[in-house]
């Protein structure tokens, strides 16, 4: 079985677009940038977003050059407003690396508190919404007469704890005269002042720093229209600061969509033009062909079968030199692939790559697959899983002929597979 994960190690060749992204962000005059890394469901987006985090930490090893930020849209989904979310993971970062400079890190603690005053200025406005009539799930929430604790916390440059959250929580029922007293008390502050004050504040602490800032943020295609537009929006705020990139992995389409959800009316120009504004430069993950397929399936499928580590790599290196000569060079023979790992006495091994060579035309074509590495797992999963039922029951199925199933089930529907198996069982089998 194999982990539905992204991965570090490069089995599709996309070490060549991570190197190509690494280039444009480290090329110097090119920040502040925003870089879309494009693709379908399965695709391997999350896996090029951690290789290009790779490539920036080796070339950083020395020097300590970039503060790299892993911002999860999908994983704060719920929990919390995904603009602050962004924000208060990328102001913990930079106070984390202006530790043992005093003068900075009074300033990055200001940004975690300018960040407590964003909250507070939207618990406010949930207040007012509330005293005149309109329902608010959000104020309950979060509490009501305690507004003014988060300001006090934003004015003393700290964060708000779980305990105060919950402790808001708790006067919730103390309702209309606590949200009076709220508004009466709170400072005259609006969000165009903090915004503007948040953005000097921060590029001030960028430039004392002198790191750029690389913000990589995934699954921002997994999350509902306004948690994916939140995020955007606070990407935006970030637009052409000094030293700061965004590395946006999502599917294009998801976000269009998530675009017309949002912004009612809008026409498809439209949908693109905001995409378009928000990410400078796009770059679309390679779709797998058969070559890559074919390399990807020998180097799970080697996984699975023991082949140890070093080994594995001399595979990984000798495929990837073949897919990029694949312009001017036949694909690369099996039996070298054999002798490459010493694997001649490995009956089970020959016998994995000679299947691997007779399924990869049609998982690379399929229009069910499209050479979608994801699903490519999964239907290997699935024939592991019912290869292992088969042996447990002490049926004697052969594990080609449970992968020729598995794929005909895929690719030929739910129509014609019971269609199949009516026939098998009125032949008995």
């Amino acid at each position: 079985m194999w982990a539905d994960r992204e991965s570090e190690i490069d089995y599709l060749n996309f070490g060549e677009v991570s190197k190509m992204t690494v280039d444009i962000l480290t090329s110097p005059g090119m920040l502040p940038i925003s870089i879309g890394i494009f693709g379908n469901w399965g695709a391997g987006k999350s896996s090029l977003l951690k290789l290009v985090e790779k490539e920036l930490k080796d070339s950083d090893e020395k020097d300590k050059k970039y503060i790299i930020v892993n911002f999860d849209a999908w994983l704060y989904q719920g929990y919390d407003d995904a603009r602050i979310s962004i924000l208060e993971i990328i102001a913990t970062e930079l106070n984390e690396a202006a530790k043992g400079n005093e003068t900075l890190l009074k300033k990055t603690k200001g940004l975690l508190g300018r960040i407590n005053i964003f909250r507070a200025l939207g618990f406010a406005a949930e207040g007012f919404a509330l005293l005149h009539g309109v329902p608010t799930g959000g104020l309950l929430a979060k509490g009501i007469s305690s507004g003014q604790k988060l300001f006090e916390a934003a004015s003393e440059e700290s964060q708000i704890t779980q305990e105060d959250y919950q402790n808001l929580t708790k006067e919730a029922e103390d309702g209309k005269d606590a949200v009076t007293g709220l508004l009466k008390d709170t400072p005259k502050l609006t969000p165009p002042q903090q915004i503007a004050a948040f953005r000097k504040e921060y590029s001030e602490v960028l430039a004392e720093l002198k790191r750029p800032l690389m913000v990589i943020i995934d699954n921002l295609d997994r999350c509902l229209p306004s948690n994916t537009i939140h995020t955007l929006e606070a990407i935006r705020l970030f637009l052409f600061l000094p030293n700061t990139a965004f590395i946006i992995a999502a599917d294009e389409d998801m976000i269009r969509g998530a675009v017309a959800d949002y912004f009612k009316g809008t026409s498809d120009r439209h949908q693109i033009d905001y995409i378009d504004k928000l990410i400078q430069i796009p770059i679309r993950v390679p779709k797998a062909g058969i070559r890559e397929i074919r390399a990807y399936l020998f180097m799970l499928l080697a996984l699975h079968n023991g082949i140890g580590e070093n080994a594995l790599e001399k595979l990984r290196c000798k495929l990837e030199e073949s897919l990029q000569q694949s312009w001017k060079e036949d694909p690369i023979e099996t039996d070298s692939l054999i002798d490459l790992l010493d694997a001649r006495t490995n009956e089970n091994l020959i016998t994995a790559f000679e299947l691997a060579d007779r399924i990869t035309p049609i998982l690379a074509t399929s229009p069910s697959i499209k050479g979608n590495p994801r699903i490519v797992k999964r239907l290997l999963n699935v024939v592991k899983m019912r290869a292992n039922v088969a042996k447990r029951r002490g049926i004697p199925l052969d594990e080609s002929l449970i992968t020729k199933l598995v794929i005909f089930e895929r690719c030929a529907g739910a129509d014609a597979t019971s269609e199949l198996y009516q026939l098998i069982d009125s032949e008995i089998g």
